[in-house]
């Protein structure tokens, strides 16, 4: 009772949708998540890429390797891919590109990454106040994945990163509107 008093906690993340389904090696999941917090602050935040270790714990590093214009950036991440007791640091850079206020889109760099293959999409819609993100993506990793880490797992992990993200982003919403 006392966390409903709190400015921000309130808004409390959702999923609305999610799949997931892996084809001979390539994983492709697909999450909408409704956010207490406006467009502007879900794009602030994953268009900020030195900071993505704000919204995911499992980033253990994040930084720009290259600016090709304002909208479209090379970026890097290191990330701690654990799901049951299998754990991995995998190296993943994207090139990414903002294409407007409410899309971004990032294909993976293979010579340069732990995957053979991937991309991802973010599109943005508004809903009163709060964000719709939907969220889809196809990997291909480039090392072994135990057998027993199928879609089940792969979709449940990514909808647990994707409510600790919109929880950060929600938080981060409610400390621009304090006065």
């Amino acid at each position: 009772m006392v966390l409903l008093l709190v400015p921000g906690l309130t808004q409390a993340a959702s999923i609305l949708q999610a799949s997931a389904s892996v084809d001979d090696g390539v994983y492709s999941v697909s999450v909408d998540t409704r956010i207490g917090a406006p467009v502007a602050t879900v794009m602030h935040t994953l268009t900020d890429y030195t900071h993505l270790t704000r919204i995911n714990p499992d980033i253990l590093e994040s930084r720009i390797l290259q600016v090709f214009n304002p909208a479209r950036h090379r970026v890097r991440t290191l990330i701690r891919a654990c799901i049951l007791i299998f754990c991995r640091d995998v190296e993943q850079v994207q090139d990414v590109e903002r294409l407007d206020d409410m899309h971004v889109v990032a294909d993976i760099v293979p010579e340069l990454s732990d995957f053979k293959s991937g991309t991802a999409e973010w599109k943005l819609h508004r809903l009163q106040e709060k964000t719709v993100l939907q969220f889809t993506a196809r990997v291909e990793p480039d090392f072994w994945v135990p057998p027993i880490i199928g879609a089940w797992l792969f979709r449940r992990k990514i909808v647990s990163e994707m409510l600790v993200a919109a929880s950060w982003m929600e938080t981060e919403a409610a400390a621009v509107s304090r006065p």
